[in-house]
């Protein structure tokens, strides 16, 4: 499969935002369902906020997405990065990496091959690689499902010692989208995550979101992010949740 320079720039510039630190709303079924059927496609988004007076806030999200379809051959690298300060006290810094590819064994059957690498400050994650294969079914153009597993390596700082964890996980999602009036949609993409040698061992992830059309190319979105984590290597809550509003832009 011969994909163009834009893909291998793209994967690029992905490389050099996860190294400065990112992370944002994991977003990358719902954009590959509006990409899969293109040959080319591209999205930027960015997230911004900010507060000042009583006190200073800052909120910054940056997020890229590049796909290539050639016949039976389907791939996609997507990054992102979130950095948020509150009266100059950092309170979040993270970065997501994910690419994969699809071979279509049939026109709505997919053998998945996927990789990921992803780091989270606030948690004092310092490290999460992953690789891992999936079986994707396409049930309709707006709903679909998929059954994989993956094996990741973790490396935490805890009070200044390195701990890692090496793990065989599997992987259960579930995306499906709502067109709207006017040109918006709603989407939701759940994932499953549970150690295969302890399944009371798993991670959670909840997206919701609703993006409206404000130009063929230009969207405003708002999305709601549930996270959960049964058993978290550090003394924090389980579960945390996240709201974001922003643009996209699609080309």
């Amino acid at each position: 499969m011969k994909f163009n320079n834009t893909l291998i720039t793209s994967a690029i510039l992905s490389s050099l935002l996860i190294s400065t630190g990112v992370s944002a709303i994991d977003e990358t079924e719902s954009l590959r369902q509006r990409s899969q059927d293109k040959h080319s496609f591209t999205s930027l988004s960015i997230d911004l906020s900010g507060k000042s007076g009583n006190s200073d806030k800052e909120d910054f999200s940056f997020g890229i997405y590049h796909s290539e379809r050639r016949d039976q051959h389907f791939g996609f690298v997507m990054a992102s990065r979130d950095y948020a300060k509150s009266n100059d006290v950092k309170s979040e810094d993270s970065s997501f990496l994910h690419a994969r590819y699809n071979y279509y064994f049939s026109k709505t059957e997919a053998f998945e091959v996927f990789a990921q690498s992803n780091t989270d400050d606030f948690k004092s994650l310092e490290s999460r690689n992953l690789v891992g294969v999936a079986y994707r079914k396409e049930f309709s153009e707006k709903t679909t499902a998929g059954l994989g597993i993956f094996q990741e390596q973790e490396e935490y700082n805890v009070n200044g010692q390195k701990v890692e964890f090496d793990q065989t996980r599997l992987s259960l999602y579930w995306v499906t989208t709502l067109p709207l009036a006017n040109g918006a949609e709603l989407s939701n993409t759940l994932y499953y995550q549970p150690d295969v040698t302890k399944f009371s061992d798993f991670r959670a992830y909840n997206r919701l979101a609703i993006k409206s059309k404000l130009t063929e190319s230009l969207s405003l979105k708002f999305g709601l992010l549930v996270e959960h984590d049964s058993q978290p290597v550090l003394d924090v809550e389980k579960t945390d949740i996240k709201y974001q509003a922003g643009f996209s832009y699609e080309f």
